[in-house]
């Protein structure tokens, strides 16, 4: 693993925003034929169900920030990497720090066995396990787990 990323500046990082696109990973989480959402507590789709996800820091292999990711956000331990699904990007007019984000995403298919407790970090406000999808969902969540296999 790489050493513990060092975190930006919020300055810096609002400087960023403005100029580059974030490389990121996102995660469709499965166990036993559903699919897990966190509900977002920040912008960009603050109140929001998504996909599990976050970026990538200097140093950090893919697989690394996935693992870091399922870890802080879910706080699993046992699931296995399963393949990347596609690359994507999103962009949103408006984000955490203030300015629109560009993000560029590696969307990984990652498998739990189950009766696993969940706990979500401070960016989330509710983590839940689900067998269908929503059309009220973004539709960047909708796609990535059509992609996975889901309808």
């Amino acid at each position: 693993m790489a050493k513990t990323p060092k975190k930006i500046e919020a300055k810096l990082y609002r400087k960023i925003l403005e100029v580059m696109p974030i490389p990121c990973v996102d995660l469709v989480i499965v166990s036993e034929r559903k699919f897990l959402l966190v509900k977002r507590k920040n912008k960009p789709a603050a109140g929001r169900w998504c996909i599990p996800g976050g970026r990538v820091m200097k140093g950090e292999t893919l697989n690394q920030a996935v693992i870091r990711i399922v870890k802080k956000e879910t706080s699993l331990r046992k699931f296995k990497i399963a393949k990347v699904i596609t690359a994507s990007q999103f962009f949103s007019r408006t984000s955490a720090f203030g300015p629109s984000a560009h993000t560029i995403s590696s969307v990984f298919l990652v498998i739990v066995p189950p009766d696993q407790s969940l706990r979500g970090d401070d960016q989330s406000s509710e983590l839940r396990w689900f067998s269908k999808i929503d059309k009220k969902w973004l539709k960047y969540a909708r796609d990535m787990l059509r992609l996975a296999g889901f309808k």
